[in-house]
């Protein structure tokens, strides 16, 4: 039996309401409650499910895999902080409390947008370890964004306090380290022909590059660094992907009115609400970039709804394809610039062989792509997501486990997905990349997964479950939107003038 080495999981969104790895409680709706809440104190059947099912996997093995969260973990914009950490809490309790561990206490960390403030609470730190480590009179390196792609290559390390002492605290996780990287951690074959990158992906999207793409319309002849610079894209964007995906869930009644906001972007008055909240909160919060005089803030209301309706019109607010033109073209562009740049600039050269993980979009796939400036095809497997935020099934969301063996070979496991009828979906590995065989790899876990079995099928029929609660809680979620803005359009129109007769 071949081990599994690593597993890589992205998009758990724990806190958040619409992820099916936070319990909910369900009472009857009122005016203005949707009769949901989250319930961190007790874990998500299919959050036991997830942990059991890999345990199962791996049983046998001789050490456990290392476990690789690819990014959105904590949901740090529509979520509170407290609720967040206490159902991370129980994810650690269930990885590592128990008898044997599901995980290698050593876990990789690649946080993403809604937890990208806790890679700045980890950068702020590291470099204050820098700082305290350095002689009397040395002179110092300004700040950095980014670290290496290797974890060990990082000086000083890169750890999360707050992950790191959250799994501390729970039985059997005494020697746990979540170790950091970002935006990418790359894993390579001791001869080096084979490489498998981990990264979030939100930069496959253009709104987070916002304020680099601003500075070019602005200021077109101020660009030195190329758009492959990994460091400087996150230098110039960490702000403002901090203050909108990080900060919502800590901004009390205006992060709650605000994700009433985000929970439908396809409605037009949805969009002109969040440009609106988004232009004058940047520029009074000052997280707009030091660049921006205030003659030229009137731009920003404009960006900001072209920027805003392309998001809306692509990943998130498209459930109907796996991958949209728009998502297809960002994704070779980060890979072709920014992570092409990292590997030269670290390692001096591309490996015969890349593979790259990612998440971001909740709509898992598997595919080649050919890249320029990359040796061969690239292969690429989505994570998915395990958040339901539409009123009706949408088929394409999905939440994936990708298995990584020792010689970085990748396969797929579909734990959940969402599904137009009410029976529940089988746990099953997503087919290879269209035109090509399955692999050793793949053949082999497939073999070792009876879906009608435990706990296979107990699992698939908790997903279904919850998914249709999950739907529920979005139909309430819109009505109080709905109502919401009728409203405010009553409060708004202006009253009609009573005329004498005559």
């Amino acid at each position: 039996m071949t081990d599994i080495r690593y597993v890589i999981l992205s998009d758990l969104h724990f806190g958040a309401e619409h992820s099916v790895l936070t319990a909910l409680s369900e009472r009857p709706a009122a005016p203005g409650d949707t009769g949901f809440s989250a319930d961190p104190q007790r874990p998500s059947p299919l959050l036991g499910g997830l942990i059991d099912g890999l345990r199962a996997l791996t049983r046998g093995q001789d050490r456990p895999p290392v476990l690789i969260l690819a990014g959105d973990i904590l949901d740090l914009a529509l979520s509170r902080d407290e609720v967040c950490t206490m159902v991370f809490r129980l994810f650690a309790h269930r990885s590592f409390g128990g008898g044997q561990p599901a995980f290698d206490p050593h876990v990789h960390y690649v946080p993403g947008n809604h937890d990208h403030h806790e890679w700045e609470i980890t950068r702020e730190n590291q470099y204050v370890t820098y700082i305290c480590g350095q002689p009397a009179d040395a002179e110092l390196v300004a700040p950095w964004h980014t670290t290496r792609l290797e974890y060990g290559a990082e000086r000083p390390a890169a750890s999360s306090a707050l992950l790191t002492g959250l799994a501390r605290s729970q039985a059997g996780g005494s020697g746990v380290e979540v170790e950091v990287s970002y935006p990418n951690l790359a894993l390579r074959t001791p001869d080096g022909r084979r490489c498998l990158i981990v990264s979030h992906g939100h930069f496959t999207e253009s709104i987070y590059s916002l304020m680099s793409r601003l500075r070019d319309i602005l200021y077109p002849g101020q660009r030195q660094v190329l758009p492959g610079d990994i460091d400087r894209l996150e230098e110039e964007n960490f702000a403002w992907i901090d203050f909108l995906w990080s900060t919502l869930g800590r901004s009390g009644q205006v992060g709650t009115d605000m994700g009433l906001i985000y929970a439908d972007l396809t409605s037009p008055s949805d969009i002109n609400d969040l440009v609106a909240n988004l232009t004058s909160a940047l520029v009074a919060k000052g997280k707009g970039p030091g660049w921006l005089h205030p003659p030229e803030r009137w731009v920003l209301n404009s960006i900001f709804k072209h920027v805003v309706t392309q998001v809306a019109q692509s990943e998130r607010g498209t459930p109907s394809v796996a991958l949209t033109p728009a998502g297809q073209a960002g994704l070779v562009d980060y890979l072709a610039g920014p992570v092409r740049g990292q590997l030269r600039q670290e390692w001096g050269y591309l490996p015969e062989e890349v593979a790259f993980v990612y998440g971001h979009t909740h709509k898992p796939f598997v595919a080649l792509r050919s890249v320029p400036g990359f040796k061969a095809q690239v292969s690429i497997a989505n994570t998915g997501g395990w958040v339901v935020d539409t009123a009706v099934p949408a088929p394409v969301q999905a939440g994936v486990a990708v298995l990584v063996s020792e010689n970085l070979d990748t396969a797929s496991l579909q734990f959940y997905r969402q599904d137009a009828g009410s029976a529940p979906v089988p746990v099953q590995l997503l087919a290879p990349p269209a035109g090509t065989r399955p692999s050793a790899w793949h053949a082999e876990l497939a073999a070792r997964i009876d879906p009608a079995a435990e706990p296979w099928a107990p699992l698939a029929q908790s997903a279904a479950e919850l998914v249709a609660q999950r739907h529920r809680l979005q139909t309430a979620t819109m009505a109080i939107r709905d109502a919401a803005r009728s409203r405010a359009d009553r409060a708004e129109r202006p009253r009609a003038r009573f005329t004498r007769p005559g």
